[in-house]
């Protein structure tokens, strides 16, 4: 066979092949993750809605501490922010990005104290997302207040649907 007719053969086999990679995302916009690290520091639950093929919004929250007894402390975590993908592969690069803000109440012995505020971040990363529903993402936080930042590694583990 001819170098020209072989070329062919196999665009022919793997063009049909390279359309189902990127259907994940379209066929299940939605997906729901637990975070560890990442822009909450300890864990997040999250939810994200794709906004076509390579775009998606995102919400998530995160708890630490408790009390018992009108004693105690906790701190809450409120994030939002969009997600934009370089590919439209089921693994591709992303840059996620937004806000989060956090809440914490200290009640315990003569210390009593509220306070609360907002801190940006910005994710370079990875997504892979099965056509059966399993996602799994990585990046890097970069977590900015001010004129600082913090790096955080962070990994979430999902299911599309």
């Amino acid at each position: 066979m001819s170098r020209t007719r072989v070329l062919s053969l196999i665009v022919i086999l793997l063009l049909p092949a390279a359309n189902l990679l990127a259907q994940a995302r379209v066929q299940k916009p939605n997906d729901f993750t637990l975070e560890l690290g990442g822009r909450c520091l300890l864990y997040s639950l999250s939810y994200q809605r794709m906004l076509g093929k390579m775009a998606a919004l995102e919400v998530g929250a995160s708890m630490i501490g408790g009390a018992t007894e009108g004693t105690g402390t906790s701190v809450i975590f409120l994030s939002g922010g969009g997600r934009i993908y370089l590919m439209r592969n089921n693994i591709s690069p992303c840059i996620a990005g937004g806000a989060v803000y956090v809440t914490g109440v200290v009640d315990t012995g003569p210390f009593e104290a509220t306070g609360s505020g907002v801190y940006f971040y910005l994710t370079p990363g990875f997504e892979y997302r099965m056509s059966g529903g399993f996602v799994f993402r990585g990046g890097v936080n970069f977590l900015i207040k001010g004129s600082s930042f913090f790096v955080w590694p962070g990994i979430a583990l999902g299911i599309a649907f």
